[in-house]
């Protein structure tokens, strides 16, 4: 039976990554950005804006949000859950990152506090991300919380560390892009697992 996804974030590098490694598989996308332009096979949307959630949510089995670093997490996350809950759609794959419940180790997490800033400070990078997570894990939804280690470009796929328990320090390093793209692929092909969880990927270096 084909699924059918709606991609928010689908001009980001992960998504157009995920995308193609869904070309040959039985799934449907509906491919949607706030960067759009008239020339892609990519729908607008502002996927802050409920409303229009509601309506790209139509005959939708799951969401796969891939909405980027521009402080607009935790609104796109309430605008999301809220339209999906209006839509009846419960499945939930959201891309955040590492950090958001102060798990990185120290070192690493000293680094990213200058740069990124704190969870609880929700206007810095981290604390939109934490927050936007607090959000989903809040709701009713069937939701999977996808948290990268620091990100690289190159395209090769790599042994993976899963961590499932959100207090648990972060343990091995930087994650391909590609590798990423990877394992939401297998998550979207596969919907049942990770269900209700937060789950950590870095490499096993």
């Amino acid at each position: 039976m084909t699924k059918k996804i709606l991609i928010l974030g689908a001009n980001g590098q992960i998504a157009k990554l995920v995308v193609n490694m869904l070309a040959n598989t039985d799934t449907q996308l509906k491919l949607t950005s706030l960067h759009a332009k008239p020339a892609q096979h990519i729908a607008k949307l502002d996927a802050a804006n409920e409303a229009d959630l509601v309506t790209a949510l139509k005959n939708i089995d799951i969401v796969y949000a891939n909405v980027g670093a521009e402080g607009r997490q935790k609104n796109v996350a309430n605008a999301l859950v809220n339209a999906m809950h209006t839509a009846g759609v419960s499945r939930l794959i959201w891309i955040a990152t590492i950090g958001i419940y102060n798990e990185l180790p120290p070192q690493q997490a000293d680094l990213w506090r200058n740069i990124l800033g704190t969870p609880e400070n929700e206007n810095s990078y981290i604390g939109d991300q934490a927050a936007a997570a607090q959000r989903i894990t809040a709701s009713q939804l069937d939701y999977t919380i996808i948290r990268p280690n620091e990100l690289t470009d190159d395209n090769k796929m790599q042994q993976l560390n899963v961590q499932t328990d959100p207090n648990e320090e972060i343990i091995g390093g930087p994650i391909t892009r590609t590798s990423v793209a990877e394992f939401v692929t297998q998550l979207i092909n596969n919907p049942d697992q990770y269900i209700a969880e937060s789950v950590a990927i870095s490499s096993t270096h």
